[in-house]
């Protein structure tokens, strides 16, 4: 994988971020559900939700998860990944991901990145399936450092 093409599937992830799809596991049934990731030029994502919320629970009983970033209404541009998932309250993390994101956090938790409801999940790709447009399907496993 060329440094461009880590570069190609982070802006297709970053373009389609506001349609991502989250697929985690609740005994052994997929569930699916929109969000709002951010990611990291290393490609690892985050997403950012409340503690309370039953993706956190499922992810930590099983941390199996795939996230699809889809163009719409088209679909040329795609990035699945495909890896695992851990959930994140350590303190510093979450100040430095609620200042990487794209939107306004703050009208979700008033409180900031220091409220007890605010928690992170990250996701560390073990495959990367993604197209840059009809026909061009591709296959990428990052090295994270």
């Amino acid at each position: 994988m060329t440094t461009s093409e880590q570069a190609t599937i982070v802006e297709i992830m970053r373009e389609n971020a506001h349609a991502a799809h989250l697929a985690t596991c609740d005994r052994g049934q997929p569930m699916v559900r929109p969000v709002s990731p951010i990611v990291e030029d290393d490609l690892t994502i985050w997403v950012v939700t409340f503690t309370s919320t039953r993706k956190v629970e499922q992810v930590k009983t099983n941390p199996k998860v795939s996230l699809a970033f889809v163009e719409v209404p088209e679909g040329n541009r795609t990035a699945i990944a495909i890896g695992r998932a851990e959930v994140i309250e350590d303190p510093d993390q979450k100040k430095r991901v609620w200042d990487l994101c794209w939107f306004d956090l703050s009208q979700y938790f008033p409180d900031g990145p220091t409220s007890d409801e605010f928690v992170l999940i990250r996701i560390r790709a073990e495959r990367i399936e993604w197209r840059n447009g009809p026909k061009t399907d591709k296959v990428f496993a990052p090295n994270y450092a």
